[in-house]
C-alpha cells in the first residue's frame, strides 16, 4: 500500500498540537517535549481513573463492571500506545545518530 503524504499531515498536526514552530529545531524540540509532557499527563490521569474505578468496584456495594472495565481498557490501551510511540521515536533517534555526514 502506497503512503499518501496527505495522511501524515493530520497526524503531525495532532502531535504538534497544530503549532508550526518558527524557531527551527529548538522550537520543534520544545513543542514535541510539551506535547509528550501533556500526553504523559493524560496517560497518568487515565491510570489514576482506572485505579479509582477498581477501588470503587472493590469497596462499593454498587458494582459498575462495565465502567470499571472500560476505564481499565482505556488506561491499558493508552499506556501501550505511549510505549509504542516511545519505541518508534527511540528507533528514529538511533537511526539519525547512525547517519554519517
Amino acid at each position: 500500500m502506497a503512503m499518501n503524504p496527505s495522511m501524515i499531515q493530520p497526524v503531525a498536526a495532532a502531535i504538534l498540537g497544530g503549532a508550526q514552530p518558527a524557531g527551527g529545531s529548538r522550537a520543534l524540540a520544545e513543542g514535541i517535549g510539551d506535547t509528550f509532557a501533556r500526553l504523559f499527563n493524560e496517560v497518568n490521569d487515565l491510570q489514576r481513573l482506572a485505579d479509582l474505578k477498581m477501588e470503587e468496584f472493590a469497596t462499593s456495594p454498587e458494582k459498575d463492571v462495565h465502567g470499571t472495565m472500560i476505564a481499565l481498557q482505556k488506561a491499558d490501551l493508552s499506556l501501550r500506545l505511549l510505549l509504542q510511540v516511545r519505541s518508534k521515536l527511540t528507533a528514529a533517534y538511533q537511526e539519525v545518530m547512525r547517519m554519517q555526514l
